[in-house]
C-alpha cells in the first residue's frame, strides 16, 4: 500500500463485471476447482482476511462447502488461519505463482532496460503492465524518487478500456475481442471513457493506435497523470506496454504530452527492438 504521507494512492482495484470466458465444456471443467479458486480470489488487498462466514457470503458457496474448501486450502498451504481470530490470510505459498509469471517472462527482461533509463531521466514510477481479460495488472514497477509519488504495487488490477496501457495494447485488438472486453468490464468504464457502447470505443482505440501512445488521468486526492506505449513482439504482437504514472501537481495533459509521451514511445520502440532481435 502507498505511505500516506508521501505517496498518492492509485485508489481500490476495480472489480471485473465477469470473467471473460467462452462457453464452458462440462465434459473437461473441473467444477471443484473452479470453487476453490473463487475462494483464493476473494482476497485481495482492501480483505486481506476474513472469517469462514466472510468467505461464504462473498463466495456464495454456503457455510459448509466454504469450510471444506478452506480446510483444504489451508492442509495444502494455500491459507493460513489465526488461531485466536479464526480468521483466514493468504499463506506466502501463492507467491511461487508470481514468482513464476515474472520470472520467466521474457518481454519484461527485454523492457527492463529501456524501463530503468526512463526511470532515472524522468524520477517517475515506471511500470510494466499487461492485459489480463477485461484487466490491466501491473507485473512489475520501479518506484518515483519524488517524495510525492504514485504507488503501484505489482498486481494492482485497473479496466483495461479506461486506462492508458490497456487502450495501448487493445488498440491492436479485433473488433470482437474489444466488443467481448467491453461486455465483461467494470461498469466505471463508459463514465471514464465517455463511449456509450464497443462501437464508440473501438474508435477511441483506433485514435489510440494512429497516435502511438495513450494518456488517462485520475482523479484522487491528488490528481494523476498515467503515458503508456505498446511494445511489440517479433510476431509484431502487443504483448506489454511501457507505463509513466505522474501527478498533475508535475505534469498536466499538455505537459505530459509534450514532455514525457516522447519518451515513453521511445522506452517502447527500444523495447520493442530488443525483443525483436
Amino acid at each position: 500500500m502507498p505511505d500516506a504521507t508521501t505517496n498518492a494512492s492509485p485508489g481500490l482495484p476495480p472489480q471485473n463485471a465477469g470473467p471473460m470466458v467462452g462457453e464452458i465444456d462440462e465434459r473437461l471443467f473441473v467444477a471443484s476447482v473452479g470453487k476453490a479458486m473463487k475462494v483464493l480470489e476473494t482476497f485481495d488487498k482492501t480483505t486481506a482476511s476474513l472469517s469462514l462466514s466472510d468467505i461464504a457470503i462473498r463466495t456464495g458457496l454456503g457455510r459448509s462447502a466454504s469450510q471444506r474448501f478452506i480446510y483444504t486450502l489451508e492442509r495444502l498451504g494455500y491459507l493460513d488461519r489465526d488461531d485466536q481470530t479464526k480468521r483466514y490470510t493468504l499463506a506466502k505459498k501463492v507467491f511461487r505463482f508470481a514468482q513464476s509469471v515474472v520470472s520467466s517472462n521474457t518481454a519484461l527482461d527485454a523492457a527492463y532496460p529501456a524501463m530503468r533509463e526512463l526511470a532515472e531521466r524522468t524520477r517517475e514510477t515506471i511500470s510494466w503492465v499487461e492485459v489480463d481479460r477485461a484487466d490491466i495488472v501491473i507485473i512489475a514497477t520501479i518506484a518515483s524518487t519524488h517524495i510525492s509519488s504514485i504507488n503501484l504495487p505489482v498486481g494492482t488490477r485497473f479496466p483495461a478500456l479506461s486506462s492508458s496501457s490497456g487502450q495501448v495494447l487493445l488498440g491492436h485488438s479485433a473488433p470482437a475481442h474489444i466488443e467481448k472486453v467491453w461486455n465483461a468490464s467494470h461498469e466505471s468504464v463508459p463514465g471514464r471513457t465517455r463511449a456509450k457502447d464497443a462501437a464508440e470505443m473501438m474508435r477511441i482505440l483506433e485514435a489510440v493506435k494512429a497516435e502511438g501512445f495513450a494518456v488517462t488521468e485520475k482523479s484522487m486526492e491528488q490528481g494523476s497523470i498515467s503515458v503508456s506505449a505498446a511494445v511489440h513482439d517479433r510476431a509484431g504482437r502487443a504483448v506489454g506496454a511501457i507505463n509513466l504514472s505522474t501527478l498533475t501537481t508535475r505534469y498536466e495533459r499538455p505537459a505530459a504530452i509534450r514532455d514525457l509521451a516522447p519518451l515513453v514511445i521511445a522506452a517502447a520502440a527500444r523495447a520493442t527492438e530488443t525483443l525483436s532481435a
